[in-house]
């Protein structure tokens, strides 16, 4: 009694403190709706900052896109022009070649004719020689070699017109000896029609570069007008946004309702406290008339039960011996009970867990689902600048493996190189979504050992790509150990190791650079 007595005088206590403060806490409920207006307006004015600054960047992102757009200008009427030149170009390299080769034959033809008669004439001499020899021997009592007669008066006319054969014979071989070292090599015909085809290809050649030169531009304004429409989008959505974002945010009105309301804070906590306690006082008077009749009734069992005791004749052992066991009986239920509550307790902090980790799984498959398409896209463009459009599209699995497609096709094996180029572009299409999404530009990207086992022109592909990646990262730092690259690059700096003082020494090799790069450079 002297207890509730206690309690309920300090909750009447509490309730007459309680209404003397109320004047002081007037104020507390208005400040509260107030600072959670301006909590808003300023979570708002954050969202305006953050929704500006990508604005700004997109906008200066179209900005590098329209200018570039501009620079290439009406490049498809260029190629449509160059096209028709490399083409006219190859069909005169078509009828040069075909003169060169009709030239060059006729050359063959009178060489093997040459080598031909020359031959003949040869056998020829042979055999009028050795029929002339054979009737020198005979004399002119011999027989003719042609109608076996004997030659007799006729001995000095045959001779005669077989020496007039034989001098035919050596003066038509003389000629085609000649004709043959005059046509051991091509004659100044064929060595012109050589010469102009050779200029005529390397004009076609020219022509067949500079058509790939503009069919890379045309490429490259295409996609340069779609990422320039695109970020027109973006920053009108972006405009409309912050068309309809509230303003009115001040940081000054802020300050103050929170400086007030820390003020009045310690008010606030001691009306809380004074009200629970003021809350308990119609509970009180309740417990008091409780108590007071459990009281009487106590006192009534109390009786009834040392009546019953005395009846029995109540033994001090065996009660001791009843409450030891119930004691124990007791204490081992505390126990269980506490066991229960600690498994109950591990129970709901793994079912916690369990749902936490369905919770994040579904997340990061969420958004890994709306992430990996776009990664995949912009990994496509940079692959395909890489290889020269030979591949042009790659997928993402769940597991971010990538598949280089050919022909909407996985391709099944790549070489060490084009696994190197995989993996940079997934890099630089990681590095690119993160910088688009971050709002504002990331000032600096750093690539270590890109260039792998690449070859000579896809290295330099590399470096042209990080070129036009500029208006994205306005600082590219390569760490590499290929010297190749270096002149395609605006500074080089060479870190070497100093045995002498066993420390690694940086040196600026920019000044080493050719020519053509050191304005760059500087």
């Amino acid at each position: 009694f002297q207890r509730l007595d206690k309690e309920l005088a300090d909750a009447l206590a509490a309730r007459e403190h309680l209404r003397r403060l109320e004047a002081e806490l007037a104020p507390v409920t208005r400040l509260k709706r107030e600072i959670a207006e301006l909590e808003r307006l300023q979570r708002e004015a954050a969202a305006r900052r953050a929704d500006e600054a990508q604005l700004a960047e997109l906008q200066r992102a179209a900005g590098v896109l329209e200018r570039r757009v501009t620079e290439l200008g009406d490049v498809a009427e260029v190629l449509a022009r160059a096209t028709v030149a490399a083409r006219e170009l190859h069909e005169r390299l078509e009828a040069v070649e075909r003169a060169v080769e009709e030239e060059r034959t006729a050359w063959v033809r009178d060489r093997q004719y040459a080598e031909t008669k020359r031959t003949e004439l040869l056998k020829l001499y042979e055999e009028v020689k050795e029929q002339r020899d054979q009737i020198v021997k005979l004399g002119p009592e011999g027989t003719c070699p042609t109608c076996k007669r004997p030659l007799g008066a006729e001995y000095a006319a045959v001779l005669a017109l077989l020496d007039s054969q034989l001098e035919v014979i050596t003066g038509d071989g003389k000629y085609f000896r000649q004709r043959l070292e005059q046509l051991a090599q091509p004659p100044a015909k064929v060595l012109d029609a050589e010469a102009g085809r050779d200029r005529v290809l390397e004009e076609s050649r020219r022509a067949s570069a500079r058509a790939g030169e503009l069919q890379a531009q045309v490429e490259e304004r295409e996609r340069a007008s779609a990422e320039l429409a695109e970020a027109r989008r973006r920053a009108k959505a972006l405009e409309g946004r912050l068309t309809a974002r509230p303003v009115g945010y001040d940081p000054a009105r802020h300050d103050a309702v929170r400086g007030e309301l820390a003020k009045l804070e310690p008010i606030a906590l001691e009306a809380a406290a004074l009200e629970e306690r003021a809350r308990r006082a119609g509970s009180l008077v309740k417990d008091a008339e409780q108590a007071e009749h459990q009281l009487s009734v106590g006192e009534r069992r109390v009786a009834e039960l040392t009546a019953a005791v005395r009846a029995e004749g109540f033994s001090d052992a065996q009660y001791g011996q009843a409450k030891d066991r119930y004691d124990r009986a007791v204490g081992a239920l505390r126990e269980a009970e506490l066991a229960v509550v600690e498994a109950r307790g591990e129970l709901n902090r793994a079912e916690d867990d369990v749902r936490v980790d369905r919770a994040f799984s579904d997340l990061r498959g969420e958004l890994n689902g709306r992430m990996r398409p776009e990664i995949a896209e912009l990994a496509s463009g940079f692959l395909a600048d890489l290889t020269d459009g030979r591949y042009d599209e790659l997928e993402l699995t769940e597991d971010y493996t990538v598949a280089v497609l050919e022909g909407g096709v996985p391709k099944p094996v790549i070489s060490g190189g084009e696994e190197d180029i995989t993996s940079l572009v997934l890099r630089l299409a990681i590095s690119q979504m993160i910088a688009e999404r971050a709002g504002q530009p990331l000032s600096l990207l750093v690539l270590d050992e890109i260039f792998g086992s690449l070859d000579e022109s896809r290295r330099q592909h590399v470096v042209a790509l990080l070129r036009r990646l500029a208006d994205r990262f306005p600082q590219v730092v390569l760490i590499t150990h290929i010297e190749q690259v270096r002149e395609g690059l605006d500074r080089v700096i060479r870190v070497d190791f100093d045995p002498a003082r066993g420390t690694s020494v940086a040196r600026d090799d920019t000044a080493t650079l050719g020519a053509a790069d050191a304005g760059v450079a500087a």
